[in-house]
C-alpha cells in the first residue's frame, strides 16, 4: 500500500500542471499508430535526440485557449451551450449533455460508436479512400466550457490521409461520411477515440468526445497513382483522362500549400499525359482541351510566382492555342497571365494587348482592371529612364566635359575605388542589365561610345556580378563597350 501510495504521489507530480513536462512539446522519433492507441494495446514513445523549436511553435502556449474572440467563432460556442435548444425541452432533464445529443444523430458506424449530425450540407461525391483531405476540427469534452483541441485556434487547417494510420479511428469513419464544403458534429465513443488510457493531461480514460468537422477540400491522389501503376502504352483515353485529372487535383493542393516546385512537377506529368493521347472523335477532343487548358494555365501561374516569365509566357501560348474549347473564363485568365508575364519582361506594348483581350472577355473584371493601370504607370515610369538613358549616353562630349572628365580620372589614381557616377544612371544601368539577363530572346547588350571611365567601370562591375560576360575595346577615340550572355 505505502508502495502504491508512492507511485501514486509520483503520478499526481507528473501530471501536475506545474510540471516542466507539461509546459514544452517534444519530437518524437517515429510516428504514433493512433489505431494502437485507441485498441488499448499501447504503444512506444520514443523521444527524438533533436529537440530543435518546431515550425509553428509560439512559445505562449499557456494561453493558447484564452482568446474569447476565438472561442466564440467556433459554431458550438462554450460549454453546453448547444444543447438549450426548445425541442430539448422535451427530452429528459436528468440526462447528460452528450445522451440529449445523441437522440438527434444517425449511427454511421454501424454499433453506436461514431454518431454524425449534419450542420451545413456538402457539395459533390463522397470522399475516396486514399484521398488527401483538409480540414478543420473542434474537439470537445462533454462538461468542458473550450476545446480542448483546435484547427481553428490555431489557424491552420489539418491534412490527413483517408484510410491512413495517422487518424483516429473514429475520424476516419466520421470523414468516410462527409462531402467537399460538408460541415458536421460527431459524437466518437472512446473505444472509436483515445481508449480506456485517454490522453494525458486533456482528455481522461473512457472519454466520449464531440468533433465538429469541416471538409475544406480534398484530393484524390488515387487515380494518380493508379494511372503510374498500370501500363501506359496501353491505357484507354478514359484512364489517361482519370491519371491527368489526378495530377492536376495534386498539383492544386501543392499550389495552395504553397509548394511551387512540387505544383509545377504535377501539372507537368498531367500536360504529359495528356499530350501523349489519341483523340478518337470530337467529344474526346472536348474532354482533352478542357483539361490540358487548365492545366496549362496553372502552369503560367506557376511560373509567374517562380518570377520564371518567359516559362509562363510559353504557357499561355500553348493554352491559347488549344482548339475545341469555348470557355471563356479559363480563356481570360491565360490572356490575363500572358500580359502579366509580359510586362515583367518590360514588353508592354504586348502586355496591354494581351490584357485588352482578356478585358473584352471578361469587361468587369477587377483584377484585370487593376493590371492595366499598373502597366501603364510601370510603362510611364521605364519610359522616362529610358529617356533620361538616350539623353545621357548621346549628349556631345563638349570641352568643358572633357576636362572634367580629366580632372576626374587625375584625382581617381589616388583613390581608383571610387566612381563618379550619379545615382539615376546606377539605377537605370541596373535596371536594363536585370532585364537584359531575364530576357532570353537578346544574347547581347552594346552600349554608345560616349561613356566616360566612371561610367564604363560601373557598367562593367555591374554585369560582372550578374554572371555577364564584358567585351571593352577601343578605336581610336572610341570606346566601344558590350555585355552578353555566357
Amino acid at each position: 500500500m505505502e508502495t502504491q501510495q508512492t507511485f501514486q504521489k509520483e503520478d499526481d507530480k507528473y501530471f501536475s500542471e506545474e510540471s516542466e513536462y507539461l509546459q514544452h512539446k517534444v519530437r518524437l522519433a517515429h510516428k504514433i499508430n493512433m489505431s494502437d492507441v485507441a485498441s488499448g494495446k499501447g504503444t512506444v514513445f520514443e523521444i527524438a535526440e533533436d529537440q530543435d523549436d518546431m515550425p509553428g511553435d509560439s512559445g505562449d502556449m499557456d494561453d493558447f485557449f484564452c482568446d474569447e474572440s476565438l472561442i466564440k467563432s467556433l459554431s458550438l460556442g462554450a460549454g453546453s451551450g448547444m444543447f438549450e435548444e426548445e425541442d430539448s425541452l422535451n427530452s429528459d432533464d436528468n440526462a447528460e449533455p452528450f445522451e440529449k445529443l445523441a437522440l438527434k444523430m444517425e449511427d454511421v458506424s454501424g454499433d453506436g460508436g461514431v454518431l454524425k449530425m449534419e450542420v451545413r450540407p456538402g457539395v459533390g461525391s463522397d470522399i475516396p479512400s486514399g484521398s488527401v483531405i483538409t480540414f478543420h476540427y473542434s474537439a470537445f469534452l462533454e462538461y468542458g466550457d473550450e476545446p480542448f483541441d483546435s484547427t481553428v485556434l490555431r489557424k491552420k487547417p489539418e491534412r490527413r490521409t483517408l484510410d491512413g494510420l495517422d487518424l483516429l479511428p473514429g475520424l476516419n469513419i466520421a470523414l468516410k461520411t462527409m462531402r467537399k464544403n460538408e460541415t458536421a458534429r460527431f459524437l466518437i465513443k472512446p473505444y472509436y477515440a483515445f481508449g480506456k488510457l485517454g490522453c494525458p493531461p486533456r482528455v481522461p480514460g473512457n472519454e466520449t468526445i464531440l468533433y465538429e468537422v469541416q471538409v475544406i477540400s480534398f484530393v484524390d491522389a488515387a487515380a494518380a497513382d493508379m494511372y503510374e501503376q498500370q501500363d501506359q502504352q496501353c491505357a484507354t483515353f478514359q484512364e489517361k483522362l482519370e491519371g491527368a485529372k489526378g495530377y492536376h487535383r495534386k498539383g492544386n493542393d501543392l499550389y495552395h500549400e504553397g509548394n511551387l516546385i512540387e505544383a509545377k512537377k504535377a501539372y507537368t506529368r498531367a500536360a504529359w499525359i495528356m499530350e501523349d493521347t489519341k483523340l478518337k472523335n470530337q467529344e474526346e477532343e472536348k474532354q482533352w482541351g478542357t483539361v490540358l487548358i487548365k492545366v496549362r494555365s496553372n502552369l503560367a501561374q506557376v511560373f509567374l510566382d517562380l518570377k520564371e516569365p518567359a516559362k509562363a509566357c510559353t504557357q499561355c501560348k500553348i493554352g491559347l492555342g488549344i482548339r475545341g474549347v469555348d470557355a471563356d473564363d479559363i480563356k481570360s485568365k491565360l490572356l490575363y497571365r500572358y500580359g502579366k508575364a509580359k510586362m515583367m519582361l518590360c514588353d508592354f506594348n504586348g502586355a496591354v494587348k494581351e490584357l485588352k483581350r482578356a478585358q473584352r472577355l471578361r469587361p468587369h473584371n477587377l483584377d484585370i482592371s487593376e493590371a492595366l493601370e499598373t502597366l501603364l504607370i510601370k510603362k510611364e515610369k521605364y519610359e522616362r529612364q529610358e529617356k533620361f538613358m538616350y539623353q545621357r549616353m548621346f549628349q556631345p562630349k563638349t570641352k568643358a566635359n572633357q576636362e572634367a572628365s580629366q580632372g576626374l580620372e587625375s584625382s581617381k589614381d589616388q583613390n581608383s575605388n571610387i566612381l563618379d557616377v550619379r545615382p539615376e544612371f546606377r539605377e537605370v544601368i541596373d535596371k536594363q542589365i536585370f532585364e537584359f539577363s531575364t530576357n532570353p530572346n537578346i544574347n547581347e547588350l552594346p552600349f554608345p561610345f560616349n561613356l566616360n571611365r566612371d561610367e564604363i567601370a560601373y557598367i562593367a562591375a555591374a554585369a560582372k556580378a550578374a554572371g555577364l560576360l564584358v567585351t571593352v575595346k577601343q578605336r581610336g577615340m572610341e570606346t566601344l563597350l558590350k555585355i552578353a550572355k555566357p
